[in-house]
């Protein structure tokens, strides 16, 4: 699969092969029926991605965006060019990773992808570790050498980062949000985010609330 191993040469080549495919019938509207098997390719192409490497708050980023995209088009050949830009977004974007993790070790990259499927648990390095039934000390050592940083602090890395996915597209609450991050309480939640963002969960919303949709509808 040419997205997933990030080459951009051969999924150039070819993705106007889509264009003259045929498909399952599912709607009688051809606009309706495009937008259909768009929605269908980039919910499992996001899928796909997040389990070869990307991480889950850019790759569903991605995937609201262009479906938010897709709603506006008005033509079939709109359509078509629209999924020619999300593939080799997403190409792109997992070249990128694919190349990132050349350089690491399969535990590391094990421990981050078991990190970016349970965003949602509270975890601790000791955890993490037994769950992939390694040492806890060696995989903190050998994480923080090749990574850059700490295990701990790439684990609120990363669960900052998916909070702020979810202050920018979505109506939760700060407190919704610190539950289902995993984070003791929402004045814990609220003090890691200022802390990593240099404002408030609230002042972000602010700042952020669905702003890039907006900009992306209107190039």
């Amino acid at each position: 699969e040419p997205v997933l191993e990030g080459d951009i040469n051969t999924l150039k080549r070819t993705l106007p092969k889509h264009r003259t495919r045929v498909f399952p019938k599912l709607s009688d509207s051809p606009l309706q029926q495009r937008k259909f098997l768009f929605v269908s390719s980039i919910t499992t192409c996001c899928r796909l991605c997040i389990e070869h490497g990307m991480p889950s708050d850019e790759s569903y980023g991605l995937s609201d965006l262009y479906i938010q995209r897709v709603d506006k088009c008005t033509s079939v050949d709109e359509i078509h060019d629209l999924y020619e830009t999300m593939m080799l977004d997403y190409a792109t974007r997992m070249r990128k990773y694919k190349t990132g993790n050349e350089q690491l070790s399969p535990k590391v990259i094990e421990a981050i992808n078991y990190i970016e499927s349970h965003l949602h648990d509270r975890i601790t390095v000791k955890n993490l570790a037994d769950e992939l039934e390694m040492n806890a000390s060696w995989l903190s050592t050998v994480f923080a050498k090749e990574v850059g940083m700490p295990l701990s602090e790439y684990i609120c890395r990363k669960k900052i980062a998916a909070a702020g996915y979810l202050l920018s597209y979505y109506d939760y609450s700060c407190s919704e949000i610190a539950e289902y991050l995993g984070f003791s309480s929402e004045s814990h939640f609220s003090a890691r985010f200022s802390q990593y963002e240099g404002v408030t969960p609230k002042e972000y919303r602010r700042q952020h609330f669905r702003k890039v949709i907006s900009n992306i509808n209107t190039q």
